[in-house]
């Protein structure tokens, strides 16, 4: 991986390289361009280059698409999960870009990036300063925006009391949210 970009799930199905998509992208369009990274990476209608799906990525992220910022982090963290046994540096290096754009999406309400955010800000091997107040903080607003691994979170915080007094009441509120 030569920018270590790396997904784990394809948010596209299986879009196909064309000079009209290549002409959007360029001209501004942040959909078209994360349909390109996409294209890149998994070399859909033409050879994959890794370098190129970050580049179009980023100009996605960068022009304000939250789930480019999402792909990008989402991307980031997998390949720093990969590596971290073998290359701790450049593992650390790929969890601090993931933080960077879990953070600017959830600034922009995403409440999947909140909850990858928050695991982040509980991992001490990622080089992310451990808070779990601000985990917490992550998870309640994740959950409250509906998001169902935010709420299982919450229950499992609550009921283990993890930067919390024990509360199985509240355990039990965010365990039957999550169910419904």
């Amino acid at each position: 991986m030569a920018l270590g970009v790396c997904l784990s799930m394809e948010t596209f199905a299986e879009p196909v390289f064309s000079n009209d998509l290549l002409a959007k992208a360029e001209s501004g369009d942040t959909s078209a361009q994360l349909e390109l990274a996409e294209i890149y990476l998994y070399g859909h209608g033409i050879d994959s280059d890794e370098n190129q799906a970050e580049i179009w990525a980023i100009k996605s992220a960068e022009n304000g698409n939250v789930a480019a910022m999402f792909w990008l982090a989402d991307g980031y963290v997998t390949y720093a999960r990969l590596i971290e046994d073998d290359d701790k540096n450049d593992s650390l290096e790929h969890f601090q870009k993931a933080f960077k754009w879990f953070q600017k999406a959830s600034e922009n309400g995403h409440s999947e990036s909140m909850v990858e955010l928050a695991d982040l800000y509980t991992r001490a091997d990622s080089g992310i300063e451990v808070n779990i107040k601000k985990a917490l903080e992550l998870r309640e607003k994740a959950a409250k925006l509906g998001n169902k691994k935010a709420m299982r979170s919450l229950s499992v915080m609550y009921r283990d009391g993890i930067g919390i007094p024990k509360n199985t009441d509240l355990a039990q509120s965010w365990w039957d949210k999550s169910e419904n």
